[in-house]
C-alpha cells in the first residue's frame, strides 16, 4: 500500500472517531445527563476521543507530539474505570460502590505511575512520521486499562447471559459495540510489538460510535430515541466517510491516480462530503428502517384502521377490534396472553409493550393514538345519545304531566258528586267512600301541584318559625334566615316530614348556616332502596307503600323554583336524610 495513503486513512479514521465520540459525549452530557449512567457514558466517550487524538497527532507531526500523546496515554486508565462503573451500574450490581471505588483507585494509581515515570515515546515507524511505543511503565499503565476493560466486558457478558427481555438485548448491544472498539485497538500494538504490518484494525474504529448509538437507539439503553435517531443519521454519514477513507487506502488507484498533496487530499474529502450530502435523504429513510424495521405505517394503513375502528359500537367492541387488528399486523398468536391495548372511557393505553423492539412499539403507539381517537368519538356519541334520551324522557314527562293535569282536573267534579251521593249511605260505607275519595282528591291535588308552573315570591323567612310548628326534633339557629316563599317551603317541609313519619319513629330537622344555607330532614326509617336512589326525585317513584310518587318530585320543583336543590345526604345516626340547599340568607 502507498504509505501516504495509509497515513491519511489512519489519521482520517482516528479523527472521525474522536469527532464522533466528542459530539456523542456532548449530546449525552447536555441531553441525557440526568438519566442513569449518562455522566459515566459521557466520561467514557471523552476518553475514547482523547485516546484517538493521542494516537492521531504523532502520525501528523512525528516525535514532536510526544508530550501531548504521553500525557493522554497516561490518563487512559481513567476512562476504562468509568467504563467499569458504567457497566456495573447498568447490571444493577449490589457491590457497585466498592467496585467503582476500587476501579477508580487502581486507575488513578496507574495514571500517577505513568505521569511520574513516563509511558513511552513517539518514534517513526513503517513510513509513519510517528507512532507511540510504550515503555515498561507504559505497558503497566496500558495493562491496567486493558484489565479494567476486560472486567467490564466480562460483567457485560454475564449480564447478557443472566438477564431476559430488554435488559438482555441492551447488554448485548453494549458488548458488541465495545468489542468492535477492542478489536480496533489491537492495531495500536503493532509498532510496540515490532510488527511491520499496516494497522488495519484501526480503520474499524469509526464503526464503534455507530454501533454504540445504534445500541442506544435500538434497545433504549437511554431514553433519547428522538435525538439518538438524528445522531444515528449523522453517524451513518460519518461511517460512510470512514468507509470512503478506507476505500482510498485499499483501492489500487492505479488507473485513477491517488490524490497527491494538500489540494488532492482536500479535493477527495470535498467529494466525499458532497456524496454524503446527496445521499442524506436516502440515509434518513434507511435510519428509519433500522430503528423501526417493518414498522412503517402508510396513510392507507391509517385510513383502513380508522374505518375499521369506527365500526365499533361500544368500548368493549372497540378494544376487541383494536387488539385483533394489531395482532394481525404484527403476526402475534391469537388467544395468548401478551401485549395488548386497553380502552377505558375515552383513553387508550398500551399494556405489556415495554420489552417490544422499537419498530413494534412505534407502530403500537401510532395505532393506540388512532384507538384513542375512536374511543373519544364513541364517548362523544354516547354523551349525545344520553342527552337525547334525557330530552325525550323529559318531553314524555311533560306530556304525561299535562295529560295527568287534564285528567285530574276532570276528576274533581265526579269525586265531589260521589262524595255527596254517599251522604245517605250507612255510616261504615260512607266512611269507606269518604276515605277513598279523600285519597283520590289528594292524588289529584299532587298531580295538579306537580304539573303547574311554580312561581315563588321570596321573602325573609325565619326557619325556626316553619320548623317549630312541625312537632319534630329541631336543631336550627334562632336567627337563621333564608329568602324563600313561605307557603312553598312549608309545603316542602310538610312533604318531607310526612314521609319520614310514615317510615320511621323519629324525624329531625337540622340546619347549617353558611354561604348556602342547608336544611336536612332526617328519619330513622328503612332508608332508600339502592335501586331507586338515582330516580327518587322523578314523578311516580316512591319509597313507601301506597305513596303517590309525586311528593319528592314536587319538593324538587319547588326548590328549583327557589334556585336551590334537594338531594340525598348522609348523617351519622340517621338512615335517610334529604338536604335542602338555599341561596345566601338576607
Amino acid at each position: 500500500m502507498d504509505i501516504a495513503t495509509g497515513v491519511e486513512a489512519y489519521v482520517g479514521a482516528l479523527a472521525l472517531t474522536a469527532l464522533a465520540s466528542l459530539l456523542l459525549g456532548a449530546f449525552v452530557a447536555t441531553r441525557a445527563r440526568a438519566l442513569p449512567g449518562g455522566v459515566l457514558l459521557a466520561m467514557f466517550l471523552a476518553g475514547v476521543a482523547a485516546w484517538s487524538a493521542a494516537q492521531a497527532v504523532p502520525a501528523l507531526i512525528g516525535p514532536a507530539a510526544a508530550p501531548f500523546t504521553t500525557i493522554l496515554i497516561a490518563l487512559s486508565p481513567l476512562p476504562a474505570a468509568a467504563f467499569v462503573h458504567l457497566v456495573f451500574a447498568f447490571a444493577l450490581c449490589g457491590a457497585l460502590r466498592p467496585v467503582a471505588l476500587v476501579s477508580y483507585a487502581v486507575a488513578t494509581f496507574a495514571t500517577l505511575i505513568g505521569l511520574i515515570f513516563g509511558v513511552g515515546e513517539v518514534v517513526p515507524w513503517h513510513g509513519f512520521p510517528g507512532m507511540f511505543v510504550p515503555s515498561p511503565a507504559g505497558w503497566s499503565v496500558l495493562g491496567v486499562a486493558a484489565a479494567l476493560s476486560v472486567a467490564g466486558h466480562l460483567r457485560l457478558a454475564q449480564t447478557w447471559r443472566e438477564q431476559q427481555g430488554l435488559h438482555k438485548r441492551q447488554a448485548g448491544a453494549m458488548f458488541v459495540s465495545s468489542l468492535i472498539g477492542l478489536v480496533a485497538l489491537t492495531g495500536f500494538a503493532f509498532p510496540a510489538l515490532g510488527l511491520e504490518w499496516y494497522p488495519w484494525p484501526i480503520l474499524l474504529l469509526p464503526l464503534y460510535s455507530v454501533a454504540l448509538v445504534y445500541g442506544i437507539l435500538r434497545h433504549r439503553f437511554m431514553a433519547v430515541n428522538l435525538w439518538a435517531r438524528r445522531g444515528l443519521v449523522w453517524l451513518m454519514l460519518v461511517a460512510l466517510a470512514g468507509a470512503a477513507s478506507a476505500a482510498i487506502a485499499t483501492l489500487p488507484l492505479a488507473l485513477a491516480g491517488r490524490p497527491a498533496g494538500l489540494f488532492g487530499t482536500w479535493f477527495a474529502m470535498a467529494v466525499a462530503l458532497a456524496i454524503g450530502i446527496l445521499i442524506l435523504a436516502p440515509l434518513k429513510r434507511l435510519a428509519d428502517r433500522i430503528v423501526f424495521p417493518g414498522g412503517r405505517v402508510s396513510e392507507t394503513d391509517i385510513a383502513i384502521w380508522r374505518d375499521r375502528l369506527a365500526e365499533a359500537i361500544d368500548v368493549e367492541e372497540l378494544e376487541r377490534f383494536a387488539n385483533d387488528l394489531l395482532a394481525r399486523r404484527l403476526a402475534m398468536p391469537a388467544g395468548e396472553e401478551g401485549p395488548a391495548i386497553t380502552v377505558a372511557g375515552d383513553m387508550a393505553a398500551l399494556i405489556g409493550w415495554d420489552d417490544a423492539p422499537p419498530a413494534t412499539r412505534h407502530l403500537a403507539e401510532r395505532f393506540a393514538a388512532l384507538v384513542g381517537e375512536a374511543a373519544r368519538r364513541l364517548a362523544a356519541a354516547a354523551r349525545l345519545v344520553d342527552a337525547e334520551r334525557e330530552r325525550q324522557q323529559q318531553a314524555r314527562l311533560v306530556e304525561l304531566g299535562q295529560l295527568a293535569a287534564t285528567v285530574a282536573h276532570d276528576l274533581r267534579n265526579p269525586l265531589g258528586i260521589v262524595k255527596m251521593a254517599a251522604t245517605g249511605a250507612p255510616a261504615d260505607v260512607r266512611a269507606e267512600i269518604g276515605e277513598q275519595v279523600a285519597r283520590m282528591d289528594h292524588l289529584v291535588a299532587d298531580i295538579l301541584d306537580y304539573s303547574r308552573a311554580w312561581t315563588v315570591r321570596p321573602e325573609p323567612v325565619r326557619l325556626t318559625e316553619l320548623v317549630g310548628h312541625a312537632g319534630v326534633e329541631a336543631d336550627v339557629p334562632d336567627d337563621l334566615m333564608v329568602m324563600a316563599d313561605r307557603r312553598a317551603i312549608a309545603r316542602v317541609l310538610a312533604n318531607l316530614i310526612d314521609n319520614g313519619r310514615a317510615l320511621g319513629s323519629r324525624v329531625a330537622v337540622i340546619a347549617k348556616p353558611g354561604p348556602a344555607v342547608t336544611l336536612d330532614v332526617c328519619d330513622d326509617g328503612p332508608g332508600v332502596p339502592p335501586e331507586i336512589a338515582d330516580s327518587l326525585f322523578r314523578p311516580f317513584v316512591s319509597r313507601r307503600q301506597g305513596g303517590t310518587g309525586l311528593g319528592l318530585a314536587i319538593v324538587q320543583r319547588i326548590m328549583e323554583a327557589h334556585g336551590g336543590s334537594v338531594t340525598l345526604a348522609q348523617r351519622p345516626g340517621w338512615s335517610t336524610c334529604f338536604r335542602l340547599t338555599f341561596g345566601d340568607p338576607r
